[in-house]
């Protein structure tokens, strides 16, 4: 699945408006659905460069085509995202 620009858009704007910690994946997924979510701490993706900065997070792209993800940049083969909390 190809995530859109306007997605990811939505996404971010849903992450900026929600206080620190306001928001769970949960939530997120639910907003969200069709695609993977996965939160985690920046420092789990040390080396791995985000798609976007947020200004409490970092957002990867993830291709989820096969059994084990990898970190992408092309949001037209992206299935999901990780959300790494700074």
């Amino acid at each position: 699945m190809a995530l859109s620009n306007e997605l990811l858009d939505a996404l971010e704007r849903m992450l900026l408006t929600a206080g620190p910690g306001a928001l769970t994946l949960q939530q997120l997924r639910a907003g969200f659905p069709g695609i993977a979510v996965s939160g985690c701490d920046s420092d789990d993706m040390r080396g791995e460069t985000p798609f976007r900065r947020g200004s409490r997070y970092d957002l990867f792209l993830v291709d989820t085509s096969s059994h084990c993800w990898r970190i992408i940049d092309q949001p037209q083969e992206a299935g999901g995202v990780v959300i790494a909390r700074r």
